[in-house]
């Protein structure tokens, strides 16, 4: 029997098509190759976001085409779609593919039966971004809007339950971009009368309304309390320049609204820093407002240009030197966030799921330790969250 070994990149949305793509290789007859020295086939499934991904992927890409047992390699994703005749011309021997869709077991509903090796599921819902965030490439990659029709989204939701994932992860490239609205799509998930737990697992501030808060309060067990809300950057300045449709005082007083009604929510955020012509003062201003607003985690990312967007061209660029000092203060700042939420935390009980390895991962994204003595949970159950724990 053929094997197929699946190499994957970057962001949920990927994790979810790499599910489609595998359950097309078992339905074709394949088997998945436990290492990629065993397989026939080998596709990678990529990320462009940021030049650092670019690079990680042509590592391993080189890595495979090195390999004794000569599989096919097919190119696939936004690093193929991004960089499709450079990838041509450097890598001949490999299969690029710009539009992956082909390789979908259901190209028309995008829907998994199962997530392997995991024990929470993904629901990618949405595709597709046409904010064009002067910084950021996906609306170039990702530029077809789509989204799962509703009564596909609760079908595939309701199987994944059945079939033993206690907590769904709504993902797409812009979630709150789903058509129709988030607040309409996840009350009728709520009707769906089984045990499970739905996490959104990103959305923008904008997005974020009193219907969709309204609801998180009438289901505290039912919708996780986390809501990742990207910052980019703490000053108004630099948020402009980024094209983000809204400044710092405004995320300041929706966050605090938020965490007022739900003191207990994981608040979680992406930050840029490097961003060209973010001066000393701006990079301050960001500083500041992380340490005075009650963030839970940081995913803290350096300024790469991405060649083809607006902020490529732009000058006053940050020293590579001075981005990466910056990087490690923020990363600094982040692990005291994530050390002070735990604190506050400890003695509580919260509903989890098990994820793995001996651990569980509560409703508000912190990580605890299953006693090795305890009978393997399954479903939700109820954990203390102590010192061994991690956000």
């Amino acid at each position: 029997m053929k094997k197929y070994f699946i190499y994957t990149f970057g962001c949920k949305v990927n994790q979810c098509e790499t599910q489609l793509i595998a359950e097309k290789f078992k339905k074709d007859g394949f088997e998945k190759a436990l290492k990629p020295e065993e397989a026939d086939v080998i596709v990678f499934n990529t990320c462009t976001v940021t030049s650092k991904a670019d690079k990680e992927c042509e590592y391993f890409l080189r890595k495979s085409l090195k390999l004794e047992n000569k599989p096919e390699i097919i190119l696939a994703g936004c690093f193929a779609k991004n960089k499709q005749d450079y990838a041509k011309d450097a890598f001949p021997e490999v299969k690029v593919m710009a539009d992956k869709n082909a390789l979908f077991a259901q190209s028309e509903k995008q829907s998994v039966k199962a997530f392997d090796g995991r024990s929470r599921a993904f629901v990618k819902i949405q595709d597709g971004c046409n904010s064009f965030c002067s910084y950021c490439i996906v609306p170039y990659v990702r530029n077809s809007m789509w989204s799962k029709p509703e009564n596909v989204v609760l079908e595939e939701i309701e199987n994944l339950v059945k079939s033993g994932y206690p907590e769904i992860v709504l993902t797409g490239i812009h979630v709150g971009k789903y058509s129709g609205g988030i607040f309409p799509l996840l009350e009728k998930i709520m009707e769906i009368s089984l045990e499970f737990r739905v996490r959104i697992s990103s959305i923008e501030l904008n997005e974020i309304d009193d219907a969709l808060i309204k609801l998180m309060l009438k289901y505290p067990d039912k919708i996780c309390r986390h809501l990742h809300i990207p910052l980019q950057s703490g000053s108004s300045e630099v948020l402009k320049q980024m094209n983000r449709h809204y400044n710092s005082v405004d995320f300041e007083k929706k966050v605090n609204e938020i965490l007022t009604l739900m003191p207990d929510l994981a608040l979680t955020s992406d930050i840029i820093t490097g961003f060209p012509g973010e001066t000393e003062a701006n990079y301050r201003e960001t500083v500041n407002f992380i340490e005075r607003n009650p963030f839970a985690r940081l995913h803290v990312f350096s300024y790469s240009d991405r060649e083809g967007t607006k902020a490529s061209e732009f000058s006053d660029k940050v020293a590579a030197q001075e981005i990466k000092r910056r990087s490690k203060e923020l990363f600094e700042i982040d692990a005291a966030k994530r050390a002070l939420f735990l604190f506050k935390n400890i003695g509580q009980k919260r509903r989890a799921v098990a994820i793995g390895n001996g651990k569980a991962l509560t409703g508000n994204y912190i990580t605890v330790p299953i006693p090795a003595s305890s009978v393997k949970p399954s479903g939700i159950f109820e954990v203390i969250i102590d010192k061994n724990s991690v956000v």
